[in-house]
């Protein structure tokens, strides 16, 4: 999973959602959603621009959500962001988790998920990410790094939170 520019991010910010309740910093909702491509500031250089839904949106203050979701998606799909700020320098014999900067200069790590990619499905053998988690981080977002649209459904329930720094 991927950031988005702001002007997507905002279309799909927790107050906009259909069928979801917002009940101070409680989420519950369901939704299917299409892919949208993610902006060429984040895609890294040279490559195809990744395919991205927010299930929740991007956090703007110190707080991370955290909760289950169950989904299923049309392709292989990745899955949470966390907020990026390293407490001291990370060197090269440490290395760097996966991250992207956004269009808002907001660094994010970035969780894959990985073991709710290629699940096929009986009935069509088709390869497809379907699944249930437990989740924390600073957002939660279905992500395609090949470019491939894709559609999702999935149920959430999350509460932000502040962390115990």
């Amino acid at each position: 999973m991927i950031a988005v520019g702001s002007s997507v991010q905002s279309q799909i910010s927790a107050a906009s959602v259909s069928n979801a309740t917002i009940s101070d910093e409680r989420y519950v909702g369901q939704k299917t959603e299409i892919s949208n491509l993610a902006s060429p500031t984040v895609t890294p250089h040279g490559k195809v621009p990744h395919q991205i839904v927010f299930a929740l949106p991007l956090r703007n203050d110190s707080k991370i959500w955290t909760g289950t979701v169950t989904f299923t998606a049309s392709k292989p799909i990745e899955i949470v962001l966390h907020g990026y700020k390293p407490q001291s320098a990370v060197d090269a014999e440490h290395g760097e988790p996966y991250h992207a900067t956004l269009p808002n200069n907001k660094t994010v790590a970035i969780s894959t998920m990985t073991m709710f990619t290629d699940t096929p499905v009986k009935v069509t053998d088709t390869p497809i990410s379907t699944g249930s988690l437990q989740f924390t981080g600073s957002a939660l977002v279905f992500h395609k790094t090949s470019g491939e649209p894709f559609t999702v459904t999935y149920t959430v329930d999350a509460v932000a939170r502040t962390p115990n720094n």
